[in-house]
């Protein structure tokens, strides 16, 4: 829904499927780093996940891998 300007969604599990991930807009907003507010770009990233099929932890650790992927690209290259 980030192309549509949702900031904040949460995505449905639809049969057969068992997880999914939702995108959001990016904005602009502004964070305290710890001297003054500067601007960075964020954007709220969710998922669902059907937990008879997939264990919580693990779908913890595939989202941080996204996020860790989205704010440093070039670990795409890395092993």
């Amino acid at each position: 829904l980030g192309a549509m300007g949702g900031v904040a969604t949460t995505p449905v599990i639809n049969y057969p499927e068992v997880a999914i991930v939702g995108v959001n807009k990016m904005m602009v907003r502004p964070v305290w780093d710890g001297t003054q507010f500067i601007p960075r770009k964020m954007m709220n990233l969710s998922s669902s996940f059907d937990h008879r099929v997939i264990d919580g932890w693990d779908a913890a650790v595939f989202v941080q891998r996204i996020k860790a992927l989205l704010e440093t690209p070039a670990l795409i290259f890395v092993d």
